[in-house]
């Protein structure tokens, strides 16, 4: 009773991917191209596609994914300094595949990569995620 948004259901399928595209065109013509978009609390099956689709054109963050992996990856390589050892000598187990998990996994995978040469695909393997699903 105190929703004070519109009563109708959410675009979904082509009408959400029009409307998301002429939001991201419009912002870009008015504010010009170095304007950041932060995706909030975008559905995990929609956060990262928009990553994806408008990180090669658009300034574009998604703070539970992005966001949160940079602080706990910082995190991680600071434990390293004290306890000795590299990421890549780890096995990470993650309780959830959300937004949140799989970017921090995601990041972690090309942080080794990054320190090892080796490829993220190879990188991966040393990630389990286990979910609900």
């Amino acid at each position: 009773e105190f929703y004070i948004g519109l009563r109708q259901k959410r675009a979904t399928g082509q009408e959400y991917a029009e409307l998301l595209h002429e939001f991201m065109t419009a912002v870009k013509q008015i504010y010009g191209e170095k304007i950041l978009i932060q995706f909030e609390d975008f559905a995990n099956h929609n956060a990262f596609d928009l990553l994806e689709k408008y990180g090669t054109t658009h300034l574009v963050f998604n703070d539970d994914i992005q966001g949160t992996a940079s602080v706990v990856l910082s995190g991680l390589i600071s434990a390293m300094k004290f306890s000795g050892g590299s990421l890549a000598d780890q096995t990470f187990l993650f309780l959830g595949a959300g937004e949140a998990g799989t970017g921090i996994a995601e990041l972690i995978a090309l942080e080794i990569s990054k320190q090892t040469n080796m490829p993220v695909e190879e990188t991966r393997k040393k990630i389990w995620l286990v979910d609900s699903k």
